[in-house]
């Protein structure tokens, strides 16, 4: 079977090209995490990729738009890619055509597809630190400047932290509930018990 993963930071960005893309490529199924970061959280931390490794199995095809959609922490990617090797699944990246294909018994192919991705997740983290690095460098020029003000608060903690106490709620169900991510529950709430 032919699957496609995606994921978007955050919940001002939009997964409808991803959402696209898999439909255009025929997929069976389709699993998106929103607001979901590929550097701090985990993989399997993720209720999308949870989902999919319920029911990816051997021979099935996995697209993914570009492999820092699975993670953009070089260990993490690797460890993730190898048990999707291990399991026999051929991942696409859409974005340039490269195939890691889990199948292929040959031992130069094998050593080719891992030496590609070892590079591919090492430059997929050092992109996010480089884009963070300057996105720092640019914030600190800014208030030098007297021009940074800062990103508006678009939710109020307390209303969230109120709702969450009064319904009980977890984490994730109060982020569904405002249509916020998940660690922006956890920053509302950062003083209640247990979140």
């Amino acid at each position: 079977m032919d699957f496609y993963y995606g994921r978007v930071s955050t919940s001002e960005q939009n997964s409808e090209q991803q959402r696209r893309e898999a439909s255009e490529l025929g997929c069976e199924r389709s699993f998106i995490d929103e607001g979901v970061s590929g550097y701090h959280v985990a993989p399997v931390e993720r209720t999308g990729w949870q989902e999919l490794l319920k029911v990816v199995r051997e021979g099935d095809t996995l697209y993914v738009r570009w492999l820092d959609r699975i993670s953009r922490r070089y260990d993490e990617l690797h460890v993730t890619m190898r048990g999707l090797m291990e399991k026999g699944v051929k991942v696409i990246c859409t974005m340039n055509g490269m195939e890691f294909d889990g199948r292929t018994t040959d031992p130069m192919q094998k050593a080719v597809r891992d030496a590609v991705l070892a590079f591919m997740a090492a430059q997929g983290e050092a992109d996010y630190k480089n884009r963070r690095e300057m996105q720092s460098r640019g914030i600190a020029i800014a208030k030098e400047e007297g021009r940074y003000k800062g990103k508006p608060k678009t939710i109020d903690d307390a209303e969230v932290k109120a709702w969450r106490t009064e319904q009980g709620a977890t984490i994730k169900a109060t982020a569904d509930y405002f249509s916020i991510s998940i660690s922006s529950v956890k920053r509302a709430c950062s003083d209640l018990v247990n979140a």
